[in-house]
């Protein structure tokens, strides 16, 4: 494992690629990320991926719903249990549960469907959303920052050869207003991939969780660094409507309708660059401000 919190595409691929340990048990390990805990969207694309190796090809996931039990152990490997609910004549149903110790630390149920036509509808893609190469990579304005308050901690980063960000509105992680409770990001995967589209479905379900849970945050001057501040991903769900592909440029708009009793709602669509809507989310995060 590298150290310094980086590593390849390859890398990332091959610990998605849960290993398969019989018919229905998986086991996975997690890539250094400066997080002091397992990265949600980790554990959610493994479990999408083992589900995935217990259905047959043809049907592909249209559904997933989560819940974020326990915290993970970034130095110990997960396992993770399939349950095969249901086979039916169009979909499929799986159950996971991914455990540490014994313990489940996360639990989903991944529906799968055979492809078919069917009556089709759409939200068009936010207007006014410059493309991504009118804005700067993250990765770049991070730095700024970092150079700016070298004493200062800044937000975790996937690494840069893995993945290209572009904040459409980004806000400054060492001065948090508030503002409006909808933020936007452009994303694409540096290296090519190739053309098996669960390997595509798996790391857009890496990505669905990055940063998501900050869209109910801007509502007030408060973040992740701010002191006295608990904030966990309680569940996350995810509609694929098409297929897409993470190695060309997709924009994930995000917005937060409501939070209260200490936990904030968030909805998400993730758009082609032609404006095709390709998936849905929605995650429930808690944010616990401690006096």
């Amino acid at each position: 494992m590298k150290q310094n919190y980086m590593f390849d595409l390859d890398e990332l691929m091959a610990s998605l690629r849960v290993e398969q340990l019989d018919d229905l048990l998986f086991r996975g390990n997690s890539l250094p990320l400066k997080l002091p805990q397992v990265y949600g969207g980790q554990v959610m694309a493994q479990s999408l991926y083992a589900a995935a190796c217990t259905v047959e090809a043809d049907r592909l996931p249209h559904s997933l719903h989560g819940f974020f039990l326990r915290r993970g152990d970034v130095t110990r490997p997960i396992i993770f249990d399939v349950d095969p609910i249901r086979d039916g004549g169009s979909f499929t149903t799986r159950r996971v549960v991914a455990k540490q110790n014994g313990k489940a630390i996360f639990n989903c149920a991944v529906s799968f469907q055979k492809l078919e036509e069917g009556l089709e509808h759409q939200f068009d893609m936010p207007e006014g959303i410059p493309l991504p190469e009118e804005l700067e990579r993250d990765v770049d304005r991070f730095e700024r920052y970092l150079n700016e308050h070298p004493e200062r901690p800044i937000p975790f980063q996937i690494p840069v050869d893995v993945i290209d960000i572009r904040a459409v509105n980004p806000r400054n992680p060492h001065d948090p207003q508030a503002g409006e409770m909808e933020q936007g990001f452009w994303f694409k995967m540096v290296p090519r991939l190739d053309d098996q589209l669960i390997d595509h479905l798996t790391l857009l379900t890496y990505i669905s969780d990055l940063g998501f849970m900050g869209t109910a945050l801007r509502a007030h001057p408060v973040n992740f660094m701010v002191k006295g501040f608990q904030g966990a991903s309680l569940d996350h769900a995810m509609w694929f409507h098409t297929q897409c592909r993470v190695d060309e440029w997709l924009y994930y708009h995000m917005d937060s309708p409501r939070s209260a009793h200490a936990r904030g709602f968030n909805r998400g669509s993730i758009y082609s660059r032609d404006g095709v809507l390709v998936a849905s989310t929605a995650q429930e995060g808690l944010m616990r401000l401690r006096k």
